[in-house]
């Protein structure tokens, strides 16, 4: 018979246990990811923005979500102008005003992103709002990742909330190099990627390019 997974290690619940790994390995990959030159992370953010768009799901969506990007992370900027030339419409991530939830507005070609007062940038207020069920690719930021699609966000959970209502999306998430671990800890509501991208590599669910 095959016996049940642990409950507890030690003492402790295996879900408070996977919380504690993700608090050390959130502030680890952050240290590292700072040490980064910005000459670097241009030049990693580039090679990152060819591999998503010669995915197939890229070249076929119509609605693209991105992010703005914060100063150290992959730069989305060339993925954008990618979009942009190849007529695709382009959204990005609004906090709520509770700052508890994500909302998907367009984010309009010449229009600056703005400091949401949270330490991110995002579409302005006066940004449309763009129907979830649009969304045919969303690019997703990471502070880790797995080849299983496993991802380390920030804490909030804003994006494991997000992403079940885009029914529709292609689940990409983006780092580099380093930030592709053996394995996320998987807690209860995340979400995982259906593709993995970083400067050297493409991984899907069960196989590599």
């Amino acid at each position: 018979a095959v016996s049940a997974a642990p409950t507890s290690i030690g003492g402790l619940p295996v879900d408070e246990i996977a919380r504690r790994v993700k608090v050390e390995l959130r502030e680890r990959m952050r240290s590292l990811r700072r040490a980064i030159g910005d000459g670097a992370r241009a030049e990693k953010s580039a090679l990152i923005a060819e591999r998503v768009a010669a995915l197939d799901a890229w070249r076929g969506a119509r609605t693209v979500m991105l992010f703005v990007p914060m100063r150290t992370e992959v730069d989305v900027t060339l993925l954008e102008a990618i979009a942009r030339a190849h007529g695709k419409d382009v959204a990005a991530p609004r906090m709520t005003p509770d700052g508890r939830d994500l909302e998907v507005r367009r984010w309009e070609a010449g229009v600056a992103p703005v400091e949401s007062g949270r330490m991110v940038r995002e579409p302005p207020e006066s940004a449309p709002l763009v129907p979830e069920s649009s969304v045919d690719l969303v690019v997703v930021p990471a502070l880790a990742l797995d080849p299983t699609g496993g991802r380390l966000g920030y804490g909030a959970g804003l994006y494991d909330s997000l992403l079940p209502r885009l029914t529709r999306a292609t689940r990409v998430g983006i780092a580099l190099d380093f930030q592709l671990i053996a394995e996320v800890p998987v807690t209860a509501g995340d979400e995982p990627m259906h593709v993995v991208i970083t400067e050297s590599r493409t991984l899907t669910v069960g196989s590599e390019t």
